[in-house]
Protein backbone atom coordinates (compact mmCIF):
# COMPACT_ATOMS: atom_id res chain seq x y z
CA UNK A 1 0.00 0.00 0.00
CA UNK A 2 1.27 3.48 -0.91
CA UNK A 3 2.33 5.50 2.14
CA UNK A 4 -0.18 8.17 3.19
CA UNK A 5 2.44 10.90 2.84
CA UNK A 6 3.12 10.03 -0.80
CA UNK A 7 -0.60 9.84 -1.60
CA UNK A 8 -1.10 13.44 -0.49
CA UNK A 9 2.24 14.80 -1.64
CA UNK A 10 1.84 14.04 -5.33
CA UNK A 11 -1.45 15.97 -5.85
CA UNK A 12 0.02 18.85 -3.88
CA UNK A 13 3.09 18.99 -6.09
CA UNK A 14 0.94 18.87 -9.22
CA UNK A 15 -1.20 21.73 -7.93
CA UNK A 16 1.85 23.81 -7.04
CA UNK A 17 3.30 23.17 -10.48
CA UNK A 18 0.10 24.33 -12.16
CA UNK A 19 0.04 27.55 -10.13
CA UNK A 20 3.68 28.22 -11.00
CA UNK A 21 2.94 27.62 -14.68
CA UNK A 22 0.07 30.11 -14.59
CA UNK A 23 2.24 32.76 -12.98
CA UNK A 24 5.05 32.29 -15.49
CA UNK A 25 2.60 32.42 -18.41
CA UNK A 26 1.10 35.69 -17.18
CA UNK A 27 4.53 37.26 -16.74
CA UNK A 28 5.72 36.19 -20.21
CA UNK A 29 2.70 37.64 -22.01
CA UNK A 30 2.77 40.98 -20.19
CA UNK A 31 4.89 42.97 -22.75
CA UNK A 32 2.71 41.78 -25.64
CA UNK A 33 -0.45 42.67 -23.74
CA UNK A 34 0.77 46.23 -23.03
CA UNK A 35 1.60 46.83 -26.70
CA UNK A 36 -1.76 45.54 -27.93
CA UNK A 37 -3.68 47.61 -25.39
CA UNK A 38 -1.88 50.82 -26.44
CA UNK A 39 -2.67 50.14 -30.10
CA UNK A 40 -6.30 49.46 -29.25
CA UNK A 41 -6.64 52.75 -27.38
CA UNK A 42 -5.18 54.73 -30.31
CA UNK A 43 -7.19 52.98 -33.02
CA UNK A 44 -10.56 52.83 -31.24
CA UNK A 45 -10.49 56.03 -29.22
CA UNK A 46 -11.22 54.19 -26.00
CA UNK A 47 -10.25 55.60 -22.65
CA UNK A 48 -7.33 54.22 -20.74
CA UNK A 49 -8.54 52.04 -17.84
CA UNK A 50 -9.37 54.05 -14.76
CA UNK A 51 -7.20 53.31 -11.73
CA UNK A 52 -6.38 49.91 -13.16
CA UNK A 53 -2.71 49.07 -12.86
CA UNK A 54 -3.09 45.30 -12.85
CA UNK A 55 -1.88 43.25 -15.79
CA UNK A 56 -4.30 41.25 -17.89
CA UNK A 57 -2.73 38.12 -16.51
CA UNK A 58 -6.14 36.96 -15.26
CA UNK A 59 -7.39 36.29 -18.78
CA UNK A 60 -4.09 34.74 -19.80
CA UNK A 61 -4.04 32.40 -16.82
CA UNK A 62 -7.69 31.44 -17.10
CA UNK A 63 -7.10 30.55 -20.73
CA UNK A 64 -5.26 27.48 -19.48
CA UNK A 65 -8.32 26.45 -17.47
CA UNK A 66 -10.57 26.90 -20.51
CA UNK A 67 -8.27 24.73 -22.60
CA UNK A 68 -8.53 22.11 -19.90
CA UNK A 69 -12.31 21.97 -20.22
CA UNK A 70 -13.14 24.33 -17.34
CA UNK A 71 -14.74 26.98 -19.53
CA UNK A 72 -17.59 27.68 -17.11
CA UNK A 73 -15.18 28.17 -14.22
CA UNK A 74 -13.04 30.55 -16.28
CA UNK A 75 -16.11 32.52 -17.35
CA UNK A 76 -17.30 32.90 -13.76
CA UNK A 77 -13.89 34.20 -12.69
CA UNK A 78 -14.00 36.73 -15.53
CA UNK A 79 -17.53 37.73 -14.43
CA UNK A 80 -16.13 38.69 -11.05
CA UNK A 81 -13.57 40.90 -12.76
CA UNK A 82 -16.27 42.38 -15.03
CA UNK A 83 -18.19 43.33 -11.88
CA UNK A 84 -15.04 44.89 -10.49
CA UNK A 85 -14.63 46.86 -13.73
CA UNK A 86 -18.22 48.09 -13.36
CA UNK A 87 -17.52 49.24 -9.80
CA UNK A 88 -14.44 51.12 -10.97
CA UNK A 89 -16.24 52.51 -14.04
CA UNK A 90 -13.56 50.87 -16.19
CA UNK A 91 -15.63 50.26 -19.30
CA UNK A 92 -12.87 49.22 -21.72
CA UNK A 93 -11.93 46.44 -19.31
CA UNK A 94 -15.60 45.52 -18.83
CA UNK A 95 -16.05 45.25 -22.59
CA UNK A 96 -12.98 43.03 -22.92
CA UNK A 97 -14.16 40.80 -20.09
CA UNK A 98 -17.66 40.37 -21.56
CA UNK A 99 -16.16 39.53 -24.92
CA UNK A 100 -14.03 36.85 -23.28
CA UNK A 101 -16.92 35.56 -21.17
CA UNK A 102 -19.36 35.20 -24.07
CA UNK A 103 -16.66 33.56 -26.18
CA UNK A 104 -16.11 30.96 -23.47
CA UNK A 105 -19.82 30.27 -22.87
CA UNK A 106 -21.84 31.33 -25.93
CA UNK A 107 -24.89 29.30 -24.85
CA UNK A 108 -25.27 31.20 -21.57
CA UNK A 109 -28.01 33.66 -22.52
CA UNK A 110 -27.68 35.76 -19.37
CA UNK A 111 -24.05 36.58 -20.23
CA UNK A 112 -25.05 38.17 -23.55
CA UNK A 113 -27.81 40.16 -21.86
CA UNK A 114 -25.59 41.39 -19.04
CA UNK A 115 -22.88 42.35 -21.52
CA UNK A 116 -25.34 44.38 -23.59
CA UNK A 117 -26.85 46.16 -20.59
CA UNK A 118 -23.40 47.00 -19.23
CA UNK A 119 -22.46 48.68 -22.51
CA UNK A 120 -25.78 50.30 -23.52
CA UNK A 121 -26.85 51.51 -20.08
CA UNK A 122 -23.93 51.75 -17.70
CA UNK A 123 -21.04 52.65 -19.99
CA UNK A 124 -23.09 55.13 -22.03
CA UNK A 125 -24.44 56.80 -18.89
CA UNK A 126 -20.92 57.18 -17.48
CA UNK A 127 -19.60 58.70 -20.71
CA UNK A 128 -22.56 61.09 -21.01
CA UNK A 129 -22.06 62.37 -17.45
CA UNK A 130 -18.27 62.65 -17.65
CA UNK A 131 -17.48 66.37 -17.67
CA UNK A 132 -13.83 65.70 -18.51
CA UNK A 133 -14.75 64.54 -22.02
CA UNK A 134 -15.49 66.85 -24.92
CA UNK A 135 -18.66 66.53 -26.96
CA UNK A 136 -16.92 64.82 -29.87
CA UNK A 137 -15.19 62.30 -27.63
CA UNK A 138 -18.44 61.60 -25.80
CA UNK A 139 -20.23 61.02 -29.09
CA UNK A 140 -17.51 58.67 -30.33
CA UNK A 141 -17.38 56.68 -27.12
CA UNK A 142 -21.15 56.43 -26.84
CA UNK A 143 -21.40 55.19 -30.40
CA UNK A 144 -18.71 52.61 -29.71
CA UNK A 145 -20.44 51.28 -26.60
CA UNK A 146 -23.85 51.20 -28.30
CA UNK A 147 -22.31 49.34 -31.22
CA UNK A 148 -20.81 46.89 -28.72
CA UNK A 149 -24.17 46.41 -26.97
CA UNK A 150 -25.92 45.73 -30.27
CA UNK A 151 -23.15 43.35 -31.33
CA UNK A 152 -23.46 41.37 -28.09
CA UNK A 153 -27.20 40.91 -28.68
CA UNK A 154 -26.79 39.99 -32.33
CA UNK A 155 -24.09 37.47 -31.53
CA UNK A 156 -26.14 36.12 -28.64
CA UNK A 157 -29.12 35.56 -30.95
CA UNK A 158 -26.88 33.98 -33.59
CA UNK A 159 -25.71 31.48 -30.96
CA UNK A 160 -29.13 31.08 -29.30
CA UNK A 161 -31.75 31.80 -32.00
CA UNK A 162 -34.56 30.18 -29.98
CA UNK A 163 -34.08 32.33 -26.89
CA UNK A 164 -37.12 34.51 -26.27
CA UNK A 165 -35.17 36.41 -23.59
CA UNK A 166 -32.58 37.61 -26.09
CA UNK A 167 -35.25 38.71 -28.56
CA UNK A 168 -37.01 40.64 -25.77
CA UNK A 169 -33.73 42.31 -24.86
CA UNK A 170 -33.16 43.23 -28.50
CA UNK A 171 -36.66 44.74 -28.59
CA UNK A 172 -35.88 46.81 -25.51
CA UNK A 173 -32.63 47.98 -27.11
CA UNK A 174 -34.33 48.91 -30.39
CA UNK A 175 -37.11 50.94 -28.74
CA UNK A 176 -34.86 52.72 -26.21
CA UNK A 177 -35.84 56.37 -26.64
CA UNK A 178 -32.84 57.65 -24.72
CA UNK A 179 -30.28 56.03 -26.99
CA UNK A 180 -30.78 54.42 -30.38
CA UNK A 181 -34.25 53.69 -31.74
CA UNK A 182 -35.46 51.38 -34.49
CA UNK A 183 -39.19 50.96 -33.97
CA UNK A 184 -39.65 48.84 -37.09
CA UNK A 185 -37.09 46.33 -35.89
CA UNK A 186 -38.51 46.44 -32.36
CA UNK A 187 -41.88 45.26 -33.72
CA UNK A 188 -40.24 42.21 -35.26
CA UNK A 189 -38.11 41.58 -32.16
CA UNK A 190 -41.15 41.38 -29.90
CA UNK A 191 -43.12 39.30 -32.38
CA UNK A 192 -40.29 36.81 -32.62
CA UNK A 193 -40.03 36.66 -28.82
CA UNK A 194 -43.75 35.87 -28.55
CA UNK A 195 -43.41 33.13 -31.17
CA UNK A 196 -40.66 31.60 -29.03
CA UNK A 197 -42.79 31.57 -25.88
CA UNK A 198 -42.59 35.06 -24.37
CA UNK A 199 -45.69 36.30 -22.56
CA UNK A 200 -48.61 37.39 -24.80
CA UNK A 201 -48.46 40.65 -22.84
CA UNK A 202 -45.75 41.71 -25.27
CA UNK A 203 -48.35 42.02 -28.02
CA UNK A 204 -48.97 45.39 -26.41
CA UNK A 205 -45.32 46.33 -26.94
CA UNK A 206 -45.77 45.42 -30.60
CA UNK A 207 -48.78 47.76 -30.67
CA UNK A 208 -46.91 50.64 -29.02
CA UNK A 209 -44.08 50.45 -31.53
CA UNK A 210 -46.47 50.18 -34.50
CA UNK A 211 -48.12 53.39 -33.31
CA UNK A 212 -44.76 55.18 -33.58
CA UNK A 213 -44.20 54.15 -37.22
CA UNK A 214 -45.69 56.43 -39.85
CA UNK A 215 -47.68 54.47 -42.39
CA UNK A 216 -48.53 51.53 -40.14
CA UNK A 217 -51.50 53.10 -38.39
CA UNK A 218 -53.99 50.65 -39.89
CA UNK A 219 -51.98 47.68 -38.64
CA UNK A 220 -51.73 49.30 -35.23
CA UNK A 221 -55.49 50.00 -35.16
CA UNK A 222 -56.43 46.43 -35.96
CA UNK A 223 -54.05 45.05 -33.32
CA UNK A 224 -55.20 47.61 -30.75
CA UNK A 225 -58.86 46.66 -31.27
CA UNK A 226 -58.02 42.98 -30.72
CA UNK A 227 -56.04 43.76 -27.59
CA UNK A 228 -58.80 45.94 -26.15
CA UNK A 229 -61.08 42.92 -26.01
CA UNK A 230 -58.90 41.59 -23.17
CA UNK A 231 -59.05 43.43 -19.88
CA UNK A 232 -55.37 42.88 -19.13
CA UNK A 233 -54.36 44.94 -22.16
CA UNK A 234 -56.49 47.99 -21.36
CA UNK A 235 -53.69 50.25 -20.22
CA UNK A 236 -54.17 54.06 -20.22
CA UNK A 237 -51.74 54.39 -23.15
CA UNK A 238 -53.61 51.82 -25.25
CA UNK A 239 -56.94 53.58 -24.62
CA UNK A 240 -55.49 56.97 -25.58
CA UNK A 241 -53.82 55.58 -28.69
CA UNK A 242 -57.07 54.02 -29.90
CA UNK A 243 -58.63 57.49 -29.91
CA UNK A 244 -55.63 58.86 -31.79
CA UNK A 245 -55.64 56.09 -34.39
CA UNK A 246 -59.34 56.28 -35.15
CA UNK A 247 -58.93 60.02 -35.68
CA UNK A 248 -55.92 59.63 -37.99
CA UNK A 249 -57.56 56.86 -40.01
CA UNK A 250 -60.99 58.49 -40.19
CA UNK A 251 -62.65 55.34 -38.90
CA UNK A 252 -66.44 55.36 -39.51
CA UNK A 253 -68.36 56.64 -36.50
CA UNK A 254 -70.17 53.34 -35.95
CA UNK A 255 -66.81 51.57 -35.56
CA UNK A 256 -65.22 54.18 -33.30
CA UNK A 257 -64.76 54.01 -29.56
CA UNK A 258 -66.31 56.81 -27.56
CA UNK A 259 -64.33 58.30 -24.66
CA UNK A 260 -67.03 56.94 -22.36
CA UNK A 261 -66.48 53.42 -23.70
CA UNK A 262 -62.74 53.65 -23.22
CA UNK A 263 -62.52 55.53 -19.91
CA UNK A 264 -65.94 55.20 -18.29
CA UNK A 265 -66.82 58.90 -18.19
CA UNK A 266 -65.82 62.07 -20.02
CA UNK A 267 -64.19 63.36 -16.84
CA UNK A 268 -61.96 60.29 -16.58
CA UNK A 269 -61.17 60.56 -20.29
CA UNK A 270 -60.03 64.16 -19.87
CA UNK A 271 -57.93 63.22 -16.85
CA UNK A 272 -56.05 60.60 -18.91
CA UNK A 273 -55.86 62.50 -22.20
CA UNK A 274 -54.43 65.79 -20.86
CA UNK A 275 -51.10 64.30 -19.71
CA UNK A 276 -50.98 62.01 -22.75
CA UNK A 277 -51.08 65.08 -24.98
CA UNK A 278 -47.68 66.03 -23.53
CA UNK A 279 -46.19 62.52 -23.55
CA UNK A 280 -42.45 62.17 -24.16
CA UNK A 281 -42.71 58.59 -25.45
CA UNK A 282 -43.03 59.70 -29.09
CA UNK A 283 -46.61 58.50 -29.23
CA UNK A 284 -48.83 60.36 -31.73
CA UNK A 285 -51.48 62.65 -30.25
CA UNK A 286 -53.56 63.60 -33.30
CA UNK A 287 -57.13 64.57 -32.40
CA UNK A 288 -56.69 64.72 -28.64
CA UNK A 289 -56.34 68.49 -28.40
CA UNK A 290 -59.48 68.96 -30.50
CA UNK A 291 -61.46 66.59 -28.29
CA UNK A 292 -60.28 68.32 -25.09
CA UNK A 293 -61.18 71.74 -26.48
CA UNK A 294 -64.70 70.54 -27.20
Amino acid sequence: MMPITARFLRPTLRYAGAVLLLAVAGWCFQPLRNTLQQQEQKARLILAPLDYTQTDGLAQQLAIFSLGGLRTFAAEMLCIDATNAWMQQDWPRAQRRWTQITTLCPQRVNYWIRASVDMAKNAVAWVSNNENLGEYEQAQLNKGYLDAAEHFLQEGIANNPESSLLWLQMGSFDEDLARRTNFTRAVEDYRRAIELGASPMYHRWVFYNLCRIRGREQEAWELGCRLYKEERHRSPSLRCLLLVLQHKLNIPAEQCFTPEQLFGTKERAAKQLRPFLRNDLRFPTAGIREWLEQ
